[in-house]
């Protein structure tokens, strides 16, 4: 009898697995369809001036030049606790190219190096490094610049890169030092001057620091949420922080998070995240207005230098209202 209920217990697994393997490949093209279907979807980007423009993540890491170069030197930075070599550069890591380095320890402690900032082509890109070095020790690692950060900065081709390296006791992360900057230039023609666009809403200009919103991204892909792309140039003499202090959606406070630090002379490209979670504890299906004040403090000692009042951004005309709009220039015109 148990020899019975065994068999049969048996046939029925078989057609079980049979039953899933069918409904596996049966299921299998349509998933991969849907899959490619929505990564080639264009989201909307819409900038103040109305002019439309998409931010795909994959349509820019596609299109992103891997051509330039960079030749391999011994020591480009030394100092009593480090000293850096450069490698080369590699376009093939999913998050981004990367600088290939050799960092030396030369200190008497274990420490991890990181990198607190980067700027490529004159923008402030926030770079990813952790690299752990024991005492007198050296290392293979890489300084990651991350494709999502360079498409924000419209940046599709590596001319320049200047970072700085922090090392910090491994134990406790306190700082042990940052270097000065390091540059690398690539084999890219080097432009005289680099151009920027500063078109958009101006939010602020004063005392050589200004802050534009360049467009709100209502469904860019790989987002949290809707984004509203901040333009921020520093013609100080000093390192500033810059805060979005407040976002209000609806008349609705949401979360912030966006505080971006931009070295002396230099330029950098982020977004005031309005996050979906937000969105939903308020029901907000639509958004109608978006308000955001900015707080400016210096990076070395934190003190305010200036702050905002909340600030109206110019979102995008709705459709029905751009074609109501359109017509009755149509009917003016006649």
């Amino acid at each position: 009898m148990k020899r019975i209920i065994c068999l049969a217990l048996c046939a029925l697994a078989a057609l079980l697995a049979c039953a899933c393997d069918k409904t596996k490949d049966s299921s299998t093209p349509t998933q991969v369809q849907q899959d490619e279907t929505q990564a080639m979807q264009t989201p909307d980007s819409v900038a103040p001036t109305e002019n439309g423009g998409s931010l795909s993540l994959k349509k820019f890491i596609n299109t992103f030049d891997t051509k330039p170069t960079v030749t391999e030197q011994k020591k480009i930075y030394d100092d009593e606790n480090l000293s850096v070599s450069l490698k080369g550069i590699d376009y093939t890591a999913v998050s981004g190219p990367q600088l290939l380095l050799t960092v030396e320890n030369k200190s008497n402690k274990e420490m991890v190096v990181q990198s607190p900032y980067s700027i490529v082509n004159g923008y402030m890109i926030t770079p990813e490094m952790n690299t752990k070095l024991a005492p007198s020790k050296s290392a293979d690692c890489s300084l990651t610049l991350p494709y999502f950060k360079l498409a924000i900065a419209g940046i599709t081709s590596i001319k320049k890169v200047e970072f700085a390296l922090r090392p910090v006791d491994s134990k406790t992360y306190n700082p042990i030092a940052t270097t000065d900057l390091i540059t690398v230039e690539t084999s890219a023609k080097q432009d005289e001057e680099v151009v920027c666009d500063e078109s958009g809403q101006v939010a602020y200009d004063k005392d050589d620091i200004k802050i534009i919103f360049k467009g709100v991204n209502t469904d860019r892909a790989y987002s949290d949420g809707t984004e509203v792309m901040v333009y921020m140039v520093n013609g100080t003499d000093r390192k500033i922080a810059v805060r979005a202090e407040d976002v209000v959606v609806n008349g609705y406070d949401m979360t912030s998070a966006m505080n971006s630090t931009i070295l002396p002379d230099k330029r950098a490209v982020d977004v005031v995240t309005i996050y979906k979670l937000d969105m939903k504890e308020h029901d907000i299906e639509e958004i109608d207005s978006i308000k955001v004040s900015f707080t400016i403090k210096d990076a070395d000692n934190w003190e305010t230098i200036d702050s905002t009042e909340l600030i109206s951004v110019t979102l995008p005309k709705k459709s029905t209202e751009a074609a109501t709009e359109a017509a009755s220039e149509d009917e003016k015109e006649k």
